[in-house]
């Protein structure tokens, strides 16, 4: 009973170690997001978009834009994804950036990277002295001002995925297990 009972208190200790990033490795906050933006003509842009939350909970690094429309129209796919002012200062490395608040707005999204289609959010005014959205004709060839009280986003869903730690822990206990029933079943 006593050997029993340690295997069992070793793999579940060996899971939650494992589980709880003991090698330091981070769950992911990615999410689906809904978004949308009025202009001040009164059209909608909106659509989904793919990120990480952030810990400060309102920072959202995108890595994909889905199903973009304008007034309801549906734009072209947006695949090419990048911090507005990294692609104009030729950073290419800057993470594309969006928040809840709508204060903190870095985001080009277009259709490949001569970006002739899609749309853009600088809201710090580092590019052009002012925070700004701009569009091609497919979201309403628009250059204004951006106002983040006209900026709405909100989580589709905010289930973590699991990463390489969790999912290793949870195979570690299923492991001695086996080895503990296949030890049994030679006796």
């Amino acid at each position: 009973m006593k050997t029993l009972l340690t295997k069992i208190a070793v793999a579940t200790a060996a899971g939650t170690a494992l589980s709880m990033g003991i090698f330091n490795i981070n769950p992911a906050e990615a999410a689906s997001f809904n978004f949308s933006y009025t202009l001040q003509n009164g059209s909608i842009l909106s659509g989904m978009l793919d990120g990480d939350l952030q810990a400060d909970g309102d920072t959202v690094f995108v890595s994909a834009i889905n199903m973009p429309t304008f007034n309801g129209v549906a734009g072209p796919d947006l695949p090419f994804v990048q911090s507005a002012i990294g692609f104009s200062t030729g950073n290419f490395g800057q993470t594309a950036t969006v928040s809840f608040s709508g204060n903190l707005m870095d985001i080009i999204a277009c259709t490949d990277s001569n970006c002739f289609e899609g749309f853009a959010f600088e809201g710090s005014g580092a590019i052009f002295g002012f925070p700004l959205y701009d569009s091609s004709s497919s979201y309403g060839n628009t250059t204004e001002p951006y106002n983040p009280q006209n900026w709405q986003l909100t989580a589709k869903n905010t289930t973590p995925v699991p990463e390489p730690a969790s999912v290793l822990g949870l195979l570690a206990v299923g492991a001695v297990g086996v080895v503990s029933k296949l030890k049994k079943g030679k006796v």
